[in-house]
């Protein structure tokens, strides 16, 4: 008589089931993240927008959004007029150093400066003429010295004028960043607070405020990274400035009207 074969597997097979080779459904636990996706993409997706995210931010966050906002918005101010007028002053300078290299012994060296009002050598040269003529009676290295003073004082002051507004893009660049900053931890404050009022950690309660809070880091990052750049680069700017009107004071006293 034939005896039956038994199983010695020690171990159960978790897919046999005797109710009929059913096997376990993985899928099972993933799909509350499934459902969340899909009710973002179906009713979230207006509601997570932008502006309708700003729109429900609280107090604290829009407020740290409007200061973001003013500082780019004065910032590019600050931009587009230094722009300007750094343009207009080179401009007026190359304008100021042809008609003096072109400028007779007889001309009107105080009028020629006066018809470039924009230009900063122009500024720099008469200051040098008016203390030339000053110290007319006193030897001429002595009044080269003098002369060369005063055109040093009036670069600095020039120049100044010039930086005027400058350091705001500096404070912009450095500051906006960490206000930035500011406002994502809020926002990620914000929805741990909402997790723990809900009582569910799942995306349509964590999203909103985690996009809140990078809101806020995109306003900063968008507020700093311009002023920076426009500041080194206007920063450029000033020094060669800086460096043109050194280099036209000696040609200045070597060209100068009645000099040696």
């Amino acid at each position: 008589m034939r005896r039956p074969v038994r199983n010695h597997s020690p171990l159960p097979d978790p897919f046999d089931d005797p109710a009929g080779d059913v096997r376990p459904d993985f899928t099972r636990s993933v799909k509350p993240m499934v459902l969340d996706a899909y009710i973002l993409q179906l009713g979230g997706g207006a509601g997570l927008s932008v502006p309708s995210l700003i729109a429900h931010a609280s107090p604290f966050s829009k407020a740290i959004l409007l200061l973001l906002l003013g500082l780019s918005v004065y910032s590019w101010a600050v931009i587009w007029n230094r722009l300007r007028l750094y343009a207009a002053v080179e401009r007026a300078d190359r304008a100021f150093l042809g008609a003096f290299r072109r400028l007779q012994p007889s001309a009107d060296f105080r009028l020629v400066c006066e018809q470039h009002p924009q230009s900063l050598i122009a500024k720099v040269a008469l200051a040098g003429q008016r203390s030339l003529e000053a110290a007319s009676g006193v030897p001429e290295t002595t009044r080269r010295e003098y002369a060369l003073r005063a055109m040093d004082r009036s670069a600095t002051d020039e120049v100044a004028r010039l930086e005027r507004h400058v350091g705001f893009l500096g404070t912009t660049g450095s500051v906006s960043p960490f206000i930035g900053l500011l406002g994502t931890v809020w926002g990620v404050m914000a929805a741990f607070l909402n997790i723990g009022a809900q009582g569910s950690a799942t995306l349509v309660v964590v999203a909103p405020g985690i996009a809140e809070a990078l809101i806020a880091t995109v306003v900063g990052l968008a507020a700093a990274i311009p002023a920076v750049v426009a500041y080194n680069h206007l920063l450029g700017r000033l020094r060669e400035f800086g460096n043109a009107t050194a280099q036209f004071a000696g040609e200045f006293l070597d060209r100068r009207p009645g000099g040696p």
